[in-house]
């Protein structure tokens, strides 16, 4: 009996002596996963210094706590497991911080990394005409408008693979209705040429077909605007946004008429800011063709185009733009759940949606179709300006205020992975980011149309 007694205390006696070691290493672990999480922090340049200072005393409070639990030697070894599970509980939250900011990062490069516009281009003929394929085209008459285009590159691509002979046509609107009146005219138009034809003629779309779709590179490529000289930029605290709506869906990309023209004023030390509303058909002297044409049709050329038509227009400096299309409002409004719209009439849409005077809940679609409608109100399209206001103030209002967008975090930064585009670097977010964390101040955002 005695021996036994004495055998079963040795055998608990070697496992007390070599448990510890196993708690040194989870706490190795945990020291190593801790130093790389607060380098990463560092790294990813949100917080200002007194956080990450902040930020440093409660992590090394909370590195003594758990070291004091997992490498004391205890009585009862249960105390060194339940400090073990602790320390595993702050591993996942590490784990939830560091996905939230590695999907944050991810996107901000994403959006703000240069990127190249394009542009599709159609070769159209009649619904019931004699041509079904580019093949069939050889040796025929192919027509093109490009008194403001570049196509050379265009008529390469198609060149190399059929040969035809360019014809240039007088005005945009003769070559549709010579389409529609024509079974064996067959014309080469940009995407956003084909938008401004089926504003026009109604019926283009559905008489006409699309035998041949080619996508190239506009000239007029996406720029950094900043103006280094100027004062105002996000450093100064004082600057203006240009969020440019393009009418199409898609890769943000493409480019096509700028449907929805806002500029942001923002004010970072009084936290206001003003949105300012520019109708899409406003006449307006476009910077490079030095013509004047509506302001939407200045998207056709790139957002630079955009920008500087507007700088000469309004007589300001916009030293930073947000681009996004129909992709990114649909897909961000069904990711947040719905956005709650205000209405000022009862009206139906061209497509059937109904919206009622007063609180209306939206989804993707219905909030497009409602920011997109004008035929519907007496003042048209400076009705449409406030609704745009009144969709993205919901926006505002859903992400800023309410608690899903916790859950919703990384959904909502991966829907607009793709569709939103910036030129504020990621140097420059950083900076407005600190400077709200230093502030946390609320935002009086007041509309001006």
């Amino acid at each position: 009996m005695s021996r036994k007694g004495n055998s079963s205390s040795e055998k608990n006696t070697t496992t007390i002596k070599k448990t510890p070691i196993f708690f040194k290493i989870v706490f190795a672990i945990y020291i190593a996963l801790s130093c790389i999480f607060f380098v990463y922090i560092i790294s990813v340049n949100m917080l200002s210094t007194k956080y990450l200072v902040l930020l440093g005393i409660v992590d090394a409070i909370i590195t003594g706590f758990v070291a004091f639990g997992i490498i004391k030697r205890h009585r009862k070894i249960a105390l060194n497991i339940l400090f073990t599970i602790i320390a595993v509980i702050i591993f996942v939250i590490y784990g939830f911080v560091f996905r939230y900011l590695s999907a944050t990062m991810n996107f901000i490069g994403t959006m703000s990394e240069e990127i190249e516009e394009t542009e599709e281009y159609y070769i159209v003929t009649l619904n019931n005409g004699k041509f079904n394929s580019i093949e069939e085209i050889a040796g025929k008459n192919l027509h093109v408008f490009s008194a403001t285009q570049e196509y050379e590159d265009v008529k390469q691509d198609i060149s190399s693979k059929v040969d035809v002979n360019f014809k240039e046509d007088e005005s945009l609107i003769k070559l549709a209705q010579d389409i529609l009146d024509w079974n064996s005219y067959v014309a080469l138009v940009s995407s956003s040429q084909y938008a401004m034809i089926k504003d026009e003629i109604e019926e283009f779309e559905s008489k006409t077909k699309i035998i041949y779709t080619t996508t190239h590179k506009i000239s007029n490529t996406v720029e950094n605007v900043v103006d280094e000289n100027s004062d105002q930029k996000v450093e100064n605290g004082i600057f203006n946004v240009y969020i440019s709506g393009i009418d199409t869906n898609g890769k943000i990309t493409n480019v096509s008429r700028s449907d929805a023209n806002i500029i942001a004023t923002v004010n970072t030390k009084t936290h206001e800011v003003l949105l300012t509303s520019i109708p899409r058909d406003y006449y307006v002297p476009l910077h490079t063709p030095k013509v004047k044409d509506k302001l939407t049709h200045s998207g056709i050329y790139g957002i630079n185009e955009t920008i500087t038509t507007v700088e000469d227009f309004m007589g300001i400096e916009i030293n930073y733009y947000v681009r996004v299309n129909f992709t990114t409002l649909i897909k961000l409004v069904d990711t947040l759940g719905g956005i709650d719209v205000e209405s000022d009439y009862s009206f139906t849409t061209v497509q059937g949606y109904r919206y009622v005077k007063g609180t209306n809940h939206l989804n993707g679609n219905q909030a497009l179709a409602f920011s997109r409608e004008r035929y519907s109100f007496a003042a048209g399209d400076n009705q449409r300006v406030k609704n745009q206001q009144k969709v993205l103030e919901a926006i505002m209002k859903k992400v800023l205020n309410s608690t899903t967008i916790l859950t919703k975090y990384t959904s909502i930064l991966s829907s607009l992975s793709g569709s939103f585009q910036t030129n504020l670097s990621q140097d420059e977010i950083s900076t407005l980011v600190k400077g709200q964390l230093d502030n946390m101040s609320s935002w009086n955002i007041s509309m001006n149309s």
